[in-house]
């Protein structure tokens, strides 16, 4: 099998965090921004994940791959059922603008698989400024500004659910809550709580998905 992503992208981490929890042997193909013919050949859509099985066939919708690597992986691997995540999404929620101001123009300056030529940064580029209505420079002219809210809002975060007090397993909410927050540490700078720092490191280790500290911009 295949796993069609983006490195950047928490939909495709989501995924990622599943396969590799459940010990899926998938293969992880990184496609460029642009690449929009390989996404419409595969479902008919320009989005990822997306998710081949070796005879062809072919699905989208990360949560929905999410589930079906989970029937397909290993049963001793099991994944903890939903809690109440939905305070702490909405609490995050509150701050998406000025987490995309900060995220945005990062995600094309870490040298990502995505990026790696100028047409896909283009591409991102042009659709990201539209979104945050404001150039890539105004935004990270900016980052003193959003990165203060941001930091608000990790602070009074609500208590995360930390893998090792779960015996070290993964949960559905880690799944919607992780991606977010592990993007956060490409900022350079940004002040993660310790307990916020810790629940990121965590999820990291038990899913084996990479987080950005160590080349934060």
């Amino acid at each position: 099998m295949k796993l069609y992503l983006y490195d950047h992208c928490p939909f495709c981490v989501r995924a990622e965090m599943v396969a590799h929890y459940k010990q899926v042997p998938v293969e992880q193909v990184y496609l460029l921004n642009d690449d929009e013919a390989s996404c419409f050949a595969l479902i008919g859509a320009k989005q990822v994940p997306i998710l081949q099985f070796d005879d062809g066939r072919a699905m989208g919708e990360s949560l929905d791959i999410a589930r079906k690597l989970d029937e397909l992986g290993n049963p001793a691997q099991v994944i903890r059922p939903h809690g109440d995540y939905l305070p702490i999404q909405e609490h995050i929620n509150q701050v998406r603008l000025a987490n995309w101001c900060l995220l945005f123009p990062r995600d094309i300056a870490l040298g990502l698989p995505e990026f790696a030529t100028q047409s896909a940064r283009d591409y991102f580029q042009a659709k990201k400024e539209q979104i945050i209505q404001r150039p890539f420079a105004q935004a990270l002219a900016e980052t003193a500004e959003h990165r203060a809210v941001v930091e608000e809002m990790l602070a009074s975060l609500p208590p995360l659910p930390l893998p090792s007090a779960h015996g070290d397993t993964l949960g559905w909410d880690d799944v919607l809550l992780y991606p977010g927050l592990r993007n956060l540490s490409m900022v350079k700078g940004l002040a993660f709580p310790p307990a916020v720092r810790a629940y990121v490191e965590e999820v990291a280790r038990i899913t084996a998905t990479q987080t950005y500290f160590e080349r934060a911009v």
